[in-house]
């Protein structure tokens, strides 16, 4: 016999973050692999560049995806960062590759979902006590 699943429907929220999301990783490996004259500069520090970009691909990847577990959303988006770090290093554009840079990125991602995390754990500590 078949079982039936119960799937739900995603919501417009839900989509438009999840095309926030894949915009944004365009966006990203537009950023990261294009030279460097394409590229616009919107804060001081570039560190602070990679990590609010992805700080906000990640939040918009949650939010898009909320069924998906975070250690696999965090495992590809620092997986993403991992490989254009790598091409970026074989690239023969005149930029840098640092580990400063993939620092940034890993941070970003996990502070955006350090609050999830925060809220599940008092959630679950909330149950416990009741």
């Amino acid at each position: 016999m078949a079982e039936s699943r119960q799937t739900s429907n995603p919501t417009p929220w839900m989509i438009a973050a999840l095309a926030a999301s894949a915009w944004g990783l365009i966006a990203v490996a537009f950023a990261s692999l294009a030279p460097p004259n394409l590229i616009p500069h919107v804060f001081y520090s570039y560190h602070v560049e990679h990590f609010v970009a992805f700080y906000l691909v990640a939040a918009a990847a949650s939010a898009g995806l909320p069924r998906q577990r975070l250690t696999t959303l965090s495992f590809c988006m620092i997986a993403f960062a991992v490989v254009l770090e790598v091409i970026r290093m074989l690239t023969p554009i005149h930029r840098l590759t640092s580990a400063e840079d993939l620092v940034c990125d890993i941070g970003g991602v996990l502070a955006a979902f350090a609050p999830i995390l925060i809220g599940r754990f008092r959630d679950s500590m909330a149950r416990a006590q009741v």
